[in-house]
């Protein structure tokens, strides 16, 4: 019985319903919303370390994040590093903060030089157009290449030198700058380095212990830091919690309190509108208990349609956010979506126990001559 008399009050007033649903709905998108951008940017910042496909990365001595400082090695380190680690595969890339410039267009960029014919520090997804495979071709980030009004095709210039653009990547543009990819030879001559890169990556045999090659390569060779694609990532992540982590938790809490605020008063709301409803059903004999379950079964419904189509908006608005304003990256995990299920549940529970006092004091006689 219980059931459909929840559901008779939930659909008395479809107009209220759908005005309720509408708030608690908004409130969990906006959520949802922040916290994906929070992960967004954290995603792009490691990406590029992440898909790096090494094992190790030797770095200049006390370099720890690839963005946090700048690392400058000997290239011809190469063997002896390949030698110590035992390694089965290694490359080299340069990575650098230039200023880019095309017409009207200024931004600075991350400007990465790699070895074609290794498996280390390419792109990892083209969006259009074809790898790097000589010294005057260049990739751009798609972002960057809109903004710029940049086509594959196109000649433009870098640092002094003229390179054709044959491609356009995807989800490289991190927090910081978008990214432009180069071969290491355009890269080292552009950048006027001389027997120098940022980095050696070395790909270790599939049972070898990486501690052990770290610790053998940090006593052979002077000068450097053998560190995981981890590690990297893990101190490019702190420098930018140094940044950003405060301004962004700040939103998500006024977020997460304005959803709060809404969710509370729109099941208040609800609740207290129906009370002549709830008299009546006292008045027929329900117990404090039978409206107390009665309260939290339309609560429980109202949070769980608001919550649907909260994540559907939010992955609605995401994915225009992402088309429209391709720099910005919004990653919705599904443990984000079940978090804010339970946030939604419990502020709800909580709306609904906060008439349940008023209902149970309600005195059948004064409601029928309302």
């Amino acid at each position: 019985m219980t059931v459909p008399i929840a559901r008779r009050n939930l659909m008395h007033e479809k107009g209220r319903l759908a005005l309720s649903v509408a708030g608690i709905a908004a409130a969990l998108a906006l959520i949802l919303l922040l916290l994906g951008f929070r992960s967004g940017i954290y995603a792009t910042l490691t990406a590029f370390v992440d898909n790096l496909g090494a094992d190790l990365i030797v770095a200049q001595s006390g370099v720890q994040g690839m963005f946090a400082s700048d690392s400058a090695v000997p290239r011809d380190l190469h063997d002896e590093a390949v030698a110590a680690a035992g390694a089965r595969e290694a490359g080299h890339i340069v990575v650098a903060d230039i200023i880019f410039t095309a017409g009207e267009t200024k931004t600075p960029v991350l400007l990465v030089g790699y070895e074609p014919d290794t498996p280390f520090g390419a792109p990892w997804n083209l969006g259009a157009g074809r790898a790097v495979t000589a010294d005057d071709e260049i990739l751009l980030d798609t972002w960057l290449a809109q903004r710029a009004d940049i086509a594959v095709g196109d000649r433009i210039e870098v640092l002094g030198r003229t390179f054709q653009v044959v491609g356009l990547t995807r989800e490289t543009t991190s927090w910081m700058s978008p990214y432009i990819f180069v071969s290491l030879e355009a890269a080292t001559t552009a950048l006027h380095l001389n027997n120098v890169v940022s980095y050696h990556l070395l790909r270790l045999p599939a049972m070898a212990d990486p501690d052990q090659a770290i610790a053998t390569i940090e006593a052979t060779l002077s000068g450097v830091d053998a560190l995981t694609p981890e590690e990297v990532a893990a101190a490019d992540r702190r420098v930018l919690a140094t940044v950003m982590d405060t301004p962004l938790n700040v939103m998500i809490v006024i977020g997460a309190v304005i959803g709060v605020a809404v969710i509370g008063l729109t099941a208040y709301t609800a609740i207290v509108d129906g009370r002549r409803e709830y008299g009546v059903l006292k008045a027929v004999g329900a117990s404090g208990r039978h409206l107390t379950w009665l309260v939290l079964r339309e609560t429980a419904y109202r949070a769980l349609f608001g919550f649907l189509l909260g994540v559907g908006l939010a992955n609605l608005f995401a994915a225009l956010i992402m088309a429209v304003w391709p720099q910005f990256t919004i990653v919705i995990h599904p443990g984000t979506v079940v978090r804010a299920g339970a946030l939604a549940l419990l502020m709800t529970a909580v709306a609904a126990w906060l008439p349940v006092r008023r209902l149970h004091g309600i005195d059948p006689a004064l409601v029928f001559k309302e």
